[in-house]
């Protein structure tokens, strides 16, 4: 099993809720489905108890890919999403008055030896960074990208998207009703030794990919970046700062065999030599 690093955090920004909900769970081996699975969920601002969607959706869908009876990782993931989708169903189900309108985003990766896959509904931003180098993976189901897709073809300037009224508004999401838009890798993407992988909610998106490279780069700092994107994001001052949750996961690095560890070696290799060689002296003269 490979060995994974990861750290994580979330902040509450200028919400009155926290409505980010996430988990990291190491499989178990006789799975033979992965060995990290990461879920995270972003409640639908401005719905009807946002926060326990995400929560429910997260919860629900940890334990269903622990249960489903399949081995391929992507339908493992589609069936997870399926029974999340059906649980939050019933959930509203349970208090149409309180509870109709809820709903999430998800962002659900699986980590297996050198391989990603992942499966997301919504606007949450899975993002690859390689070599100073960000890429985002999953599609991003809001407006946001029919807006860019205007921008590039001359039908609308990046200011007037900038500031479209709609510009957050998401094409699908998980409410317990059909799910319009799925993203799921079917491939696996290949891992590269000094890859990392960024999962988020888009309160992210107030920095620029530029400066979330240069956060995930940053390798005068020893611990892992979730703070400081965290921080620049704060420091930012956006007046209506949405939730922000950040997932940064990598493989651990392999041991490396320094200096020290060859001078320590020698020396242990040496001690048993000298100690054999003075127990067949004793033994020698001993006769």
């Amino acid at each position: 099993m490979a060995s994974w690093i990861h750290c994580k955090g979330r902040s509450q920004g200028k919400r009155l809720y926290q409505e980010d909900d996430y988990g990291v769970f190491e499989l178990p081996a006789s799975l033979a489905a992965g060995e990290l699975l990461l879920v995270l969920a972003d409640g639908m601002g401005g719905a009807q108890a946002g926060d326990r969607a995400s929560a429910a959706v997260v919860r629900s869908f940890i334990d269903a890919y622990a249960a489903v009876p399949s081995k391929e990782i992507p339908a493992r993931l589609r069936r997870a999403l399926d029974h999340a989708n059906r649980e939050l169903a019933l959930e509203v189900a349970g208090d149409q008055l309180a509870l109709t309108g809820m709903g999430c985003t998800v962002l659900a990766v699986v980590l297996a030896k050198r391989e990603l896959y992942w499966i997301s509904v919504g606007d949450s931003p899975l993002w690859l960074w390689r070599r100073g180098h960000l890429t985002r993976l999953n599609e991003d189901h809001s407006y946001r990208k029919i807006l860019a897709e205007q921008v590039a073809v001359g039908e609308l300037n990046p200011q007037e998207a900038a500031l479209h009224p709609n510009r957050n508004a998401l094409l699908s999401a998980v409410t317990g009703d059909r799910l319009v838009l799925v993203d799921l890798c079917e491939q696996a993407c290949s891992l590269q030794a000094g890859d990392r992988v960024l999962l988020a909610s888009d309160g992210l998106l107030t920095l620029s990919e530029a400066d979330i490279a240069a956060h995930l780069g940053d390798e005068m700092a020893a611990e892992l970046p979730c703070q400081r994107l965290l921080a620049a994001v704060a420091a930012a001052g956006y007046p209506n700062q949405d939730n922000t949750t950040v997932i940064v996961v990598q493989q651990g690095a392999r041991t490396r065999w320094n200096v020290s560890t060859w001078v320590l070696l020698a020396g242990l290799l040496l001690g048993a030599v000298l100690l054999v060689m003075s127990w067949l002296w004793h033994w020698g003269t001993s006769l």
